[in-house]
């Protein structure tokens, strides 16, 4: 029932406006027209003017226009995804070592991880987060680095890591691995 109610209603406005375009017919105007779909019944009740309302153009209190979205409850729109300057995005990582890139890639996550999903195509290495101080060494601090987990997080630690140890040039992966295969090869497998 409640489907065809919008269209009866949309009929009768269609009507009304057909009406005040041509200037042929009563309106519907200072009437309140009262449709009961269940019983099939309508009810017209007449409306007097209200001089002192401002709805009825005597007493303007509209001194311009309102924010739609505040008035409606509506949320603003997301801002673009900001990037961080800490940060590279999966785009931007693949565009650079499509261009041929020297990059070094480290993935902090654990080895049965690893096996699901890596890099290692890139040249990526393996060094788990909880074995990372002890492998510091191995990294060369002149290199471009980038680090990357299954989301960020992990990677973000190994990224304080590697900066209170000296490192400028570093990068953490935005999303990791699993943003890797949304934004960079969808043919990746995903966990």
């Amino acid at each position: 029932m409640l489907g065809i109610l919008p269209g009866i209603v949309g009929v009768i406005q269609a009507a009304e406006a057909v009406k005040l375009i041509l200037n042929e017919g009563k309106s519907l105007a200072g009437r309140l027209l009262l449709f009961d779909a269940l019983e099939m019944k309508f009810r017209e009740l007449r409306l007097r003017r209200n001089r002192d309302c401002p709805a009825d153009g005597a007493c303007t209190l509209v001194k311009g226009l309102i924010d739609y979205d505040q008035f409606c409850g509506v949320a603003p729109a997301p801002a673009a995804d900001v990037v961080a300057a800490w940060e590279i995005t999966p785009s931007q990582l693949k565009d650079k070592l499509d261009r041929g890139e020297e990059m070094t890639i480290i993935d902090v996550r654990e080895p049965h991880e690893w096996q699901i999903a890596n890099l290692a195509s890139y040249g990526a290495r393996l060094i788990p987060l909880g074995q990372f101080p002890q492998h510091l060494n191995d990294i060369n601090p002149a290199d471009d680095i980038v680090v990357h987990c299954k989301v960020g997080g992990r990677s973000a630690q190994a990224y304080e890591v590697l900066q209170q140890a000296g490192y400028t040039r570093i990068k953490n992966l935005k999303g990791g691995i699993l943003a890797w295969a949304d934004q960079a090869d969808r043919s990746m497998q995903k966990y």
